[in-house]
């Protein structure tokens, strides 16, 4: 276990990485958010798929190290906290709905990826 941590730190630096990249493309941080959740959802699909089991080295890097480092769940909740708090609650829904289908529908997706 004691050489999984390293793993996990590394591919957590390289997860948070990533979605620093995907942020300098300039889009919306609403925009940004969904993808580097829907994008980490599918990534968790597969590797979970294809490593059963839960205390596996690589599983625990890409899973907990890259797909945690890529995603934002409290990236969500400051977005819906500024539409809440402007009165968009409509928005508020709506991108709270979208997001957490978003991920759900690349999840499945990545699980069902030929290992």
């Amino acid at each position: 276990m004691d050489r999984v941590v390293p793993a996990v730190l590394a591919g957590g630096a390289a997860g948070a990485a990533g979605r620093w990249a995907i942020g300098e493309f300039g889009w919306s941080s609403a925009t940004n958010l969904l993808v580097v959740n829907t994008i980490g959802c599918f990534v968790l699909g597969i590797v979970i798929a294809a490593l059963p089991e839960r205390e596996h080295p690589i599983r625990l890097a890409l899973g907990v190290g890259v797909c945690g480092g890529l995603t934002t769940f409290s990236g969500l909740a400051v977005e819906l906290a500024v539409r809440l708090d402007a009165g968009d609650v409509g928005e508020a829904v709506a991108m709270g709905v979208l997001s957490l289908g978003l991920g759900l529908v690349a999840f499945l997706g990545g699980r069902a990826v030929p290992a």
